[in-house]
């Protein structure tokens, strides 16, 4: 069996292999960067305006997929399926995508008010009534809008 390697996707669909690793910006440490080193032993920063897709295995986020957004952030996807969930690396900030469309800030949990949470998500499983009819007898928390979420990608399955 082949290893996985780790690579980015680049805006221009080109592909590099290569080792990832997680730098902090001394500068301001809020700022979340990572580094790939190429085949070749060359490493350059990745600039998140530049790049779609982060592919790492081996690094601080273990095994998982980075998107980017607004040409600023690096997001973790932590759900996959039709209904894909992102948080923003070392943030509280979820970030959702249906159908592998634009990703977009629904942010739930945390802080928010928990109505607010339910209806930023229910645009999301409307399409499917029993699982609406689950969803609205729920508590807004961020656990139960996850659950919800991976349960509507099964039936989606």
């Amino acid at each position: 069996m082949a290893q996985e390697k780790e690579y980015i996707v680049t805006n221009s669909n080109d592909t590099i292999y290569g080792k990832l690793t997680r730098s902090i910006n001394y500068l301001n440490t809020s700022e979340i960067r990572f580094k790939i080193k190429d085949d070749n032993a060359n490493k350059n920063l990745i600039n998140p305006g530049e790049v779609k897709l982060l592919r790492s295995i081996y690094g601080v986020d273990g095994d998982c997929f980075i998107a980017t957004i607004y040409d600023k952030w690096f997001l973790k996807r932590i759900i996959n399926g039709k209904i894909k969930v992102y948080q923003l690396v070392d943030g509280i900030l979820f970030f959702t995508s249906k159908d592998d469309s634009e990703i977009k800030s629904t942010d739930f949990g945390g802080f928010n008010a928990r109505e607010y949470s339910l209806d930023r998500i229910r645009p999301l499983i409307e399409d499917n009534s029993i699982i609406l009819e689950e969803f609205n007898s729920m508590k807004g928390s961020q656990k139960n809008i996850l659950y919800i979420i991976e349960k509507y990608n099964d039936y989606s399955r």
